[in-house]
């Protein structure tokens, strides 16, 4: 079994989770309340912005060309890419960029990207790329279970969202990701992977709460 497989399975049961919690259900619906979205959505660029400094730190933790050409590019991806649907959003949302300087980072948000960050200081770019892909793997994962239902990929104000986290682009970009985990990890000890485990279940529950803070409107 590969080791982005066993990875999946020691999470399973809390990206199972996922699918159930109010706010992508609700989103997935179109029931989801617009208030609820809106603090998501800037909670979630501020996100970002660490989130690319963990794969900047990639590149310079990493000695292979191709392996920092992989990290960079996603930095590119993240801060011209992704952040463009957030950016579209808050647009619709009326959030300024005023708004989102003087923002603060909920308690789950800081301590998510400060957990993150601390794997990519102190370990290898193996262990940054899995604390990376328990978020960029379980988005590509709701939003392909959201747009299983009905309306969800058509809804006038959910549906980009649905529509970005099932682009070609998004997945293409995810399973290279996992392509990389994949490739790094062949012949890997037990005791790594054990480790590479815990991060990606420490990460995965992370996510979880992220969820639960958006719907809850939690600092």
């Amino acid at each position: 079994m590969k080791v982005s497989q066993q990875l999946y399975e020691s999470a399973k049961e809390i990206w199972d989770s996922y699918y159930t919690h109010p706010f992508v259900a609700e989103m997935a619906q179109g029931t989801l309340a617009e208030d609820k979205f809106r603090y998501y959505m800037i909670q979630d660029y501020l996100y970002l912005l660490k989130y690319a400094k963990v794969f900047a730190l990639g590149v310079a933790k990493s000695d292979d060309e191709e392996l920092m050409r992989k990290f960079s590019q996603s930095v590119h991806t993240i801060l011209n890419g992704e952040m463009s649907i957030h950016k579209s959003y808050m647009k619709r949302l009326g959030i300024t960029s005023e708004e989102v300087k003087e923002a603060k980072m909920s308690l789950a948000n800081d301590s998510y990207t400060a957990y993150m960050l601390q794997v990519a200081y102190e370990k290898d770019p193996l262990a940054i790329l899995v604390a990376i892909l328990s978020c960029a793997w379980s988005y590509q994962c709701i939003g392909a279970h959201n747009a299983k239902v009905p309306g969800a990929l058509e809804h006038p104000f959910y549906g980009e969202w649905v529509q970005g986290y099932t682009s070609k682009a998004y997945v293409e970009e995810t399973e290279d990701l996992i392509a990389w985990v994949d490739k790094l990890g062949k012949n890997i000890s037990q005791e790594k992977l054990e480790d590479l485990k815990r991060i990606f279940v420490q990460c995965s529950r992370y996510e979880y709460e992220f969820w639960n803070m958006a719907y809850q409107k939690e600092m």
